[in-house]
């Protein structure tokens, strides 16, 4: 290990424009190409460029998850470094951004310790990508044809692969990065089949720290291969309903206090570094475990070992998943819950190992989720702005959980969509589920967004509401009651309810029984505190049809309060 007051100058490679480089084309084998790319540029060719230059003159900090840091000697090097890679992103990708920053230390009398060398160079590189410029589509001229992928750069080959296409280099790129490595065709005709390369493979092109290696690992290690989607409409033909799919979009609570706390807490320079490499270590291979395992063991998997899910993006703590949309929500949260877990066992397994003086966070890194349930054929660029903003929410309700009640945990916010719409998700809760009468107090329709345990509460529910076999048209028809005026809800909630004991159906029910009566003290609501009552009513009915029996958790809403040791 270098000594590393002897290494001035610290590089920050960040991927730029992330989103505008995966979603440029709506279909998924550019999509996926996009992501593998990113992958193997930031993973593998950053490092190969790496290893020519004299180990004694640089250290490698962390690659991984489109982000890079590392430390040179002399500025020359670090300057070398940057012009190649800037090159090679270039030369792969074509347009694909990356900002290489080079940010010298500090060596004034108070100097700079490294997590305030690492947050200042990463302060210079938000900064400084504001400044660069962009590629212009370069479409012009009468006998130009754009490329039928992406519409934004001229066509430049004609490709026969799933019908006729005329790509334009960078979405040729895309798609031969996942022709060649990704899969093998193994049948011809109507029904081919695109069977995943084995572990071996994906290793020695990618490394053992890209997502689809993680996948062909584990299914390897269960004694078989998979069958990969080649397009969304894959995924929705297994979803029940028929021809949806549920985007997820989930991003680490809270990260850059974690990063802060590294640095009050770790003052030695050197275990400072370990702590800062083993936290972008553990963050990474959590995100990937726990989405290959999340998928593995919720989504089915039919005879033939078709896998109807595609891993768009998983590094660092980002995750973007789609899956078939009865398996969304039980996939985010499961996903959420293992995430949380393996960034605690890791943290144990790194110390036991060296290669963490102590743990940064006792009860394990926290995520949250984003998930939209929509049609199948919806441009999945909107639904990952959607998932973003409804991601976003739920990191909100995480961060004010951890200073309010100091409690770490997991939050998801999702949505049904029936039909495209442009007003923001905050703006329609407060216009459509918000309700304040004279008296100051504030009825909201929904209870989003969730905590990991209360999500689980929820799918219970709708199961269990499932299994009695209640009339469905007797549970939907409490939905339209909700949006009424407070007072008009309750009166007509309250005739429905008497409706269903009459018929009998409170007494079969159990679950509806409890529901209507104990968990609804003032049907359909319930008191929040003194000036806020909710009902879960309506994400009960607007998820009713996506959640599928057979996938019970718990019984009963109060034992994930009594697990935590507070009362029901």
């Amino acid at each position: 290990m270098n000594d590393i007051n002897s290494m001035c100058f610290l590089v920050v490679i960040e991927t730029q424009k992330v989103k505008s480089y995966l979603f440029a084309s709506p279909i998924m084998r550019e999509i996926r190409g996009a992501s593998m790319l990113l992958d193997l540029l930031n993973r593998k060719k950053t490092k190969e460029i790496l290893k020519t230059f004299n180990p004694n003159d640089y250290e490698l900090v962390y690659l991984g998850g489109g982000t890079g840091r590392i430390l040179f000697r002399r500025e020359e090097d670090a300057e070398n470094f940057k012009n190649k890679v800037l090159k090679t992103y270039r030369q792969e990708t074509v347009t694909a951004r990356v900002s290489v920053e080079i940010v010298p230390r500090k060596k004034d009398d108070n100097g700079e310790t490294f997590p305030e060398w690492m947050s200042h160079g990463v302060r210079q590189s938000q900064q400084n990508k504001l400044g660069q410029s962009k590629g212009i589509p370069v479409l012009a001229g009468r006998w130009v044809q754009p490329c039928t992928s992406c519409g934004q750069e001229p066509a430049e080959k004609i490709l026969h692969e799933h019908g006729e296409h005329r790509l334009c280099r960078a979405c040729l790129l895309k798609r031969r990065e996942i022709s060649e490595h990704l899969y093998k065709e193994i049948k011809s005709g109507k029904k081919r089949k695109w069977l995943l390369s084995p572990a071996s493979k994906l290793i020695s092109r990618y490394t053992d720290r890209f997502i689809f290696t993680t996948l062909a690992q584990y299914t390897e290690d269960r004694g078989y291969r998979i069958f990969l989607p080649q397009d969304f409409d894959d995924i929705g033909q297994a979803s029940r309903p028929f021809n949806y799919m549920g985007f997820i979009y989930a991003d680490g609570n809270r990260m850059g206090e974690v990063v802060k706390a590294l640095g009050e807490k770790f003052t030695d320079e050197e275990e400072a570094k370990l702590a800062y490499k083993a936290f972008s270590e553990i963050m990474d291979q959590a995100t990937r475990e726990a989405a290959v395992e999340a998928v593995l063991e919720v989504v089915d998997i039919k005879k033939d070992r078709f896998v109807p899910a595609e891993f768009i993006m998983a590094g660092g703590d980002d995750l973007m998943l789609a899956v078939p949309g009865h398996n969304a929500l039980d996939v985010a949260i499961l996903f959420m819950e293992r995430f949380q877990e393996k960034t605690r066992k890791l943290q144990d397994k790194y110390i036991r190992q060296g290669r963490l003086p102590e743990p940064f966070s006792h009860e394990g890194l926290t995520t949250s989720a984003g998930v939209v349930i929509a049609h199948a054929h919806y441009p999945v660029s909107d639904l990952m702005d959607l998932a973003g903003e409804l991601m976003k929410i739920a990191k909100t309700k995480a961060a004010r959980l951890a200073e309010t009640k100091k409690e770490q945990t997991g939050t998801l916010d999702f949505i049904v969509l029936t039909e495209a719409g442009s007003e923001p998700i905050k703006d329609r809760r407060k216009d459509e589920y918000t309700r304040y009468l004279n008296s100051g107090l504030e009825i909201k329709l929904t209870e989003r967004p969730y905590t990991t345990a209360k999500a689980h509460w929820l799918l219970t529910t709708i199961r269990d509401l499932k299994s009695s076999r209640i009339p469905r048209s007797k549970l939907k028809s409490l939905y339209p009651v909700l949006f009424q005026g407070p007072m008009q809800a309750q009166f007509d909630a309250l005739r429905i309810r008497e409706r269903l004991k009459v018929t009998g159906d409170l007494e079969r029910s159990a679950s509806l029984n409890r529901l209507v009566t104990t968990t609804l003290p003032v049907f359909p609501f319930r008191k929040r505190d003194d000036n806020c009552w909710s009902t879960p009513l309506t994400e009960i009915m607007e998820l009713y049809d996506f959640i599928q029996p057979g996938k019970k958790q718990v019984d009963d809403e109060s034992l994930y309060f009594t697990r935590k040791g507070r009362k029901p």
